[in-house]
This record gives C-alpha cells, structure tokens and sequence, in this order.
C-alpha cells in the first residue's frame, strides 16, 4: 500500500495541473488530476492508524472531485486538525468561483490555499510544490 502511494504522489504534478496535498498527524489526503484537461481527479487518503486498509482511493469527475474537496475535506476534515482553519473565509472564496467548471474550482481552491494560506490558519499543512513532496513520502 505505502508504495503504492508513494507512486501516486511522485507522479501527482505529470498532468501539468497542480495538485491539491494537505498531511496532518493522522492521515495525508490528495486530490489528483487524471488528465491534462482536469476532467477527471483522483481523490486519495492515507491513514496511518488503519493497518489494514490505509489507502482510500476514488477517481471522479471534476464537479464531484470538487464538492468532495470543498464540501468534506476542507469543511469537515481540516478543521478537525487545524484548529483556526477558517472554513467561512474559504467557503466566501469558493462563492466567486461559481460558474466555473469543477476543474477550474478545484485549481482555483488549491491555488488561493497556496498562495494565502496564512489568511486561513496560522500553519495550513499544505504541499505548495513539487519539490515539498518528500514532506508526504517521510510520514508513511
């Protein structure tokens, strides 16, 4: 399993989109572009306390990647780790994205966590490069 995964985080960047990593104590959670159009997204989970079944996996289309994204990981997930993640502030963000397809959304959310994650908590865990992928690779 743990190879498995690390071979979809050494090629989470091949489709030319930037990929959406975020790691805590318990478990790293990654949504993936499966094409270079950002149609379809993988979304994966490793939870280290789950000997037998660490690696969740689940590829979907880009509107239900990003409902996934938006709707459980980054409102119900995160927060239970980061405790002064700002769901509000990164739910009022995602109000300007409508009308965007799913993939644009996903893109859009991942990039403003990168590029302002301070404005959403003090120490956001997220992966902001190619290079930081090490970071995920040490923990399993």
């Amino acid at each position: 399993m743990a190879e498995e995964f690390k071979n979809i985080i050494d090629t989470s960047f091949d489709k030319g989109i930037t990929p959406f990593w975020i790691y805590t104590d318990d478990y790293i959670y990654g949504m993936i572009p499966k094409d270079a159009s950002g149609s379809r997204w993988l979304e994966v989970s490793y939870t280290f306390e789950d000997p037998d079944e660490p690696l969740y996996k689940s590829e979907r289309d880009a509107d239900l990647s990003y409902q996934f994204l938006l709707g459980e990981e980054l409102s119900k997930g995160v927060s239970g780790y980061v405790e002064d993640f700002k769901v509000i502030s990164i739910k009022e963000f995602a109000k300007g994205l409508e009308g965007k397809s799913g993939s644009e959304k996903i893109q859009a959310i991942t990039q403003e966590l990168i590029n302002n994650s301070a404005n959403y908590a003090a120490n956001f865990p997220i992966i902001k490069t190619k290079d930081e992928l090490a970071k995920l690779k040490e923990r399993l």
